[in-house]
């Protein structure tokens, strides 16, 4: 992310991952209790990234569970679950298989519904 991005206003979306990701340092044992509501507090009085960055540079870099927007100092990627894209893969192989044994076309339909709900889905 830009430093640019840095110096923008925050949202609760932001604030709410921030809270999340040092609820995760806590449960690790990076934080005791009364750091973790002392950094609470400052993440409700957060402005910009900047302001939630700091929060987080005496600890490891982690990746938010909910994959929301903001993390310390970087955008996460979007992650997809693997038996999900392989389901969906073997869902559309199926249907492939069934219309060349089957040599019924109109298969491709549903196999074409199919694929355009699963990518639909996944976005």
């Amino acid at each position: 992310m830009r430093a640019r991005d840095r110096k923008l206003r925050i949202g609760d979306a932001e604030r709410e991952t921030a809270i999340a990701l040092l609820g995760e340092h806590l449960t690790s044992g990076r934080l005791d209790l009364v750091e973790y509501d002392e950094r609470c507090a400052r993440v409700v009085a957060a402005r910009s990234g900047d302001d939630l960055d700091a929060l987080f540079r005496d600890l490891p870099d982690t990746t938010p569970a909910s994959g929301a927007t903001w993390a310390p100092g970087r955008r996460p990627a979007r992650t997809r679950p693997r038996a999900e894209v392989l389901l969906g893969l073997g869902g559309a192989a199926l249907l492939l298989v069934l219309v060349v044994v089957t040599r019924d076309l109109w298969l491709l339909g549903f196999l074409a519904i199919f694929l355009i709900a699963w990518v639909a889905r996944r976005r």
